[in-house]
């Protein structure tokens, strides 16, 4: 199996060069931190709900929308970006999703027990630390008949610009996204104090890889692969394909496995309402209701710590009457919501 290693400085995002790869037909392993940040979106993203396009323009923040599926993602300095390309079929890879994730996510958690952290698996695809703190996101897809693994080895990772670069339908949801990223997720450098150099951990993950994939032959980058990754990568970042209406909005949107943030508006005799809801573990975490206009209108703490299905919301929920509204349709919204 072949080894690519791209020059961080090529210009090109690395996104394009595991697309490229898959689009040749070829197969191997790339790994590349990148030089610049940039926003990944996946294939069914909705761009215009999900992603703040105004601040990522004002900050010269690139975006590309790649080709496999899994959420909004931030990518750039500080994380060691690997992609593993083979052709279907292929006796490395499971028939089942789930069991490619357990045979291949061994060697990124060797590679955080190298340097110290005794990370695991958490089902389908996230890799957590022992606290349950996640530490690597990963992602799946078939692109021109080739099985892509992607991943990135969590360096250091920077949740105050993530924050800011998701929209978000109502700025309640701000600061429990703010506290979601800050609590859900970590690094090496934040787990352990130490930051290693992108080097050490290629070097780390090509050991790690190698085994799993019957050997790795290192290989300068192929100008039919950097021609083709230029390509893709204009491709991909065209607006066309980054504001892509085959997209689906996300009635929820995902911190973390386990944490999502939810917002609904409803029309009442005393004017629209915004319901703005942290979801932690499938229990309400924290519950605000407010005028569409700004400002607080009713305290619904009562909510908090319940589950979000239509008993527990029927016990919890205040009386609701003097506002205009009625507790059925209040709580169907709600329950609309986690559809």
């Amino acid at each position: 199996m072949e080894l690519f290693e791209p020059a961080d400085n090529s210009g090109i995002l690395p996104i394009a060069y595991f697309h490229a790869l898959a689009r040749l037909g070829g197969e191997g392993l790339i790994l590349i931190e990148p030089a610049r940040t940039f926003v990944s979106l996946g294939a069914f993203d909705d761009a215009a709900s999900s992603l703040d396009q105004d601040y990522c323009r004002e900050h010269d923040i690139p975006v590309m929308r790649r080709e496999t599926g899994g959420g909004m993602v931030l990518l750039g300095p500080g994380q060691v970006f690997y992609t593993l390309v083979l052709r279907r079929p292929h006796a490395i890879v499971p028939s089942r999703v789930d069991e490619a994730y357990q045979h291949l996510s061994q060697a990124p958690i060797a590679v955080y027990r190298h340097f110290g952290i005794a990370a695991r698996l958490r089902p389908i695809n996230d890799i957590v630390t022992e606290q349950g703190r996640k530490i690597g996101g990963q992602g799946a897809g078939d692109i021109n008949g080739c099985f892509c693994f992607v991943g990135s080895v969590l360096l250091d990772f920077d949740t105050d610009l993530m924050h800011r670069v998701v929209r978000l339908p109502d700025e309640d949801l701000r600061a429990p996204l703010k506290a979601g990223l800050d609590e859900g997720l970590t690094s090496i450098r934040a787990h352990t104090g130490m930051r290693p150099e992108p080097e050490a951990v290629k070097r780390a993950l090509a050991r790690a890889f190698a085994p799993l994939l019957g050997g790795l032959t290192p290989r300068p980058v192929p100008a039919c692969l950097l021609a083709k990754a230029r390509e893709v990568a204009r491709e991909l970042s065209d607006p066309r394909i980054v504001d892509s209406d085959e997209t689906r909005p996300r009635p929820l949107f995902k911190v973390r496995e386990g944490l999502y943030l939810c917002q609904r508006a409803m029309t009442t005799p005393e004017g629209r309402v915004v319901v703005s809801l942290t979801i932690q573990d499938d229990r309400i975490r924290t519950a605000a209701l407010r005028a569409a206009s700004g400002g607080a209108l009713v305290d619904l703490s009562s909510l908090v710590g319940r589950p979000l299905d239509r008993a527990a919301l029927l016990a919890g929920l205040p009386d609701l009457s003097a506002l205009g509204i009625e507790r059925e349709p209040f709580i169907a919204t709600l329950l609309g919501a986690s559809a």
